[in-house]
C-alpha cells in the first residue's frame, strides 16, 4: 500500500476528513489533498505527528508495514528493558572485586564464543 493510499484509509478510519484532518495538523486541506493523491509527501515532522494522532507507527502510515499497532506499546517495551539494565547495573555495582571479575570473565567468555560461533 502506497502513503496515498494508507493515510486516506487511516483519515477515513479515525474519522477524519479532510479538513478537520488539516486542522488537526495545521496545514492546509489542500497539503492533505495533495498527500492522498501522491503528488506530495510530508516532512518527517509532520510524519511524526501523525503518527501521535493516529497512534500508529510511522512504518504503517508511511505504508512500509501493515502492522497497525500503537508505538506507546514500544515505549512501554523500551522503558521496562531499561529498568532491568539499571537493576542488573546496581548489582553489579554491588559486588566486591572478586565478584566484579568472575562476572567480567564470564561475559568475556561468552563474547569470544559468540564470535567463534559466528565464524
Amino acid at each position: 500500500m502506497t502513503f496515498a493510499e494508507r493515510l486516506k484509509a487511516v483519515r477515513k478510519q479515525q474519522g477524519y476528513t479532510q479538513v478537520t484532518l488539516s486542522e488537526a495538523l495545521g496545514v492546509t486541506k489542500g497539503a492533505v489533498a495533495m498527500w492522498e493523491t501522491g503528488k506530495r509527501t510530508p516532512d518527517y515532522e509532520m510524519l511524526h505527528t501523525m503518527s501521535e494522532l493516529f497512534d500508529r507507527r510511522i512504518d504503517y502510515i508511511i505504508g512500509y508495514s501493515d502492522d497497525d499497532s500503537s508505538p506507546s506499546g514500544y515505549k512501554l517495551l523500551i522503558e521496562r528493558e531499561q529498568t532491568d539494565v539499571k537493576g542488573v547495573i546496581n548489582r553489579y555495582l554491588e559486588l566486591d572485586e572478586q565478584g566484579r571479575k568472575a562476572v567480567d570473565d564470564v561475559i568475556e567468555n561468552e563474547i569470544q564464543r559468540l564470535n567463534n560461533t559466528q565464524i
